[in-house]
């Protein structure tokens, strides 16, 4: 690292630090209580005399000032034949709090978003050094990450597997609607609303990665219906952290799609299911589901890849596979409504642990 990047770096962070007030020494500790503050204020105080971030969030029903998680600026450069220039990426300011009676949830608050939940399930065999795949499971429209991890027994088998497993609670709850996820041009209050989702999980796999040893060669997005759709958005948009998507009764509805880096996908679809119709329209007007399946990875080197299709009288399936290892699969059932299946979370499970991201 250059002296010149180094110092941009520290500057930013110092410029960072001194646009959050200063509290007085006796003014703030971590876990008084905060009644008359506005939540998400940030002030720095002293804590074993070192500086720390402390925010005013709601904890079990109580406004308290925590612990801020404060991420480190992150650079990129960009250079050409003469110049190199370095441009700080924003910097994001979240809380992490685990639940005082259940450990397995937390209650995640991203800057300028709402508060919002998701469930952490640590396998058994866990052992700190060892990097492990992480999945992010994505329930549907009007569901949970109850409900999902329910319906699909996911934990269960990345407990067997050996794979840490994240599912968190889409927006809309707390307002009092069904919970849903912005998957672009879908659903719920989170489209209309414009939450910025993708954000949030962006955050999510931060936590978990700074805490766990996490494989970066096998982050996966497992989303059902809603869920599926928000996977793809994620891979259309963070391709450089997912390495892969497994999608269920889905489909592709990011408003845009080019994603730099390639991404393996399985989708499972039903040949009857009409909400999300095999060959697009339906009640939230979806595309074609195998056109907007072939058109993922179009954008990067992959987009030539040959595709092979093959049915029976149960299924029909198309395989496309790319000369860097990833490869990409959609299987229709033709029998089979909108639901998911325990055997689909059988299959996807078998798919992405087939296809980790190679260099």
């Amino acid at each position: 690292m250059t002296a010149v990047k180094k110092f941009c770096i520290a500057l930013s962070a110092i410029l960072v630090w001194f646009a959050i007030p200063v509290a007085t020494a006796n003014a703030v500790s971590i876990g008084q209580t905060c009644t008359k503050t506005v939540l998400g204020t940030r002030v720095s105080i002293q804590v074993n005399k070192k500086p720390v971030i402390a925010v005013c969030r709601m904890v079990a029903g109580r406004k308290k000032w925590i612990r801020a998680a404060v991420q480190t600026l992150v650079t990129t450069t960009t250079s050409t034949s003469t110049t190199s220039t370095t441009i700080p990426e924003p910097v994001i300011n979240y809380s992490d709090v685990v639940d005082a009676v259940d450990p397995t949830l937390h209650i995640i608050t991203v800057e300028g978003m709402q508060p919002r939940t998701y469930y952490l399930n640590i396998p058994p065999s866990y052992t700190a050094g060892t990097p492990v795949p992480l999945l992010l499971g994505f329930h549907g429209l009007g569901g949970s990450a109850q409900i999902f991890r329910e319906q699909s027994q996911l934990d269960t088998f990345t407990n067997d597997a050996n794979v840490i497993s994240v599912f968190p609670n889409g927006y809309g709850s707390s307002s009092g609607v069904e919970n849903s996820w912005n998957a672009g041009s879908c659903c719920g209050l989170s489209q209309i609303q414009n939450i910025d989702d993708v954000q949030l999980a962006k955050v999510i796999i931060k936590v978990i990665s700074a805490k766990y040893s996490v494989d970066p060669k096998n982050i996966w997005a497992v989303g059902y219906s809603n869920g599926g759709m928000f996977s793809y958005r994620l891979a259309c948009e963070l391709s450089g952290t997912i390495t892969a998507i497994g999608v269920g009764a889905g489909a592709l509805t990011a408003q845009t799609c080019s994603p730099p880096n390639s991404i393996s996908v399985i989708h499972i679809h039903g040949g009857l299911d009409d909400h999300v119709p095999f060959l697009g329209g339906g009640p939230f007007q979806t595309p074609d589901i195998e056109t907007s399946f072939r058109s993922l990875n179009a954008s990067n080197r992959c987009a030539s890849m040959p595709f092979v299709s093959s049915s029976d009288s149960i299924s029909s399936a198309l395989l496309g596979s790319c000369f860097d290892g990833t490869e990409v699969k959609l299987i229709n059932y033709f029998d089979q409504k909108h639901g998911w299946t325990v055997l689909w979370t059988k299959e996807i499970l078998r798919f992405l642990f087939a296809h980790p991201r190679k260099p």
